[in-house]
């Protein structure tokens, strides 16, 4: 099982076109992050994630964990 993100989902749904978009939306509502951490995360190519990010990223695009985040069982590809 691995855990991946639905960011770029979420994002969509929202009429969000860009990692830069969101990454300015983050920085107008008062929260820091760095865009490295942001693109990393986009591309669920992070081993680890502060509860931080976590819960900015769930503020800023008005969501639950349970939308961000799913586990789902590893390709053998």
């Amino acid at each position: 099982m691995i855990m991946k993100n639905r960011l770029k989902i979420l994002m969509a749904e929202r009429g969000i076109n860009s990692v830069s978009e969101l990454h300015r939306m983050i920085q107008e509502q008062g929260h820091t992050m760095s865009r490295r951490t942001l693109d990393k995360f986009a591309r669920n190519e992070n081993n680890q994630v502060h509860y931080d990010t976590l819960i900015t990223l769930c503020q800023v695009l008005n969501c639950q964990i349970h939308e961000l985040l799913i586990i789902q069982e590893e390709s053998n590809d």
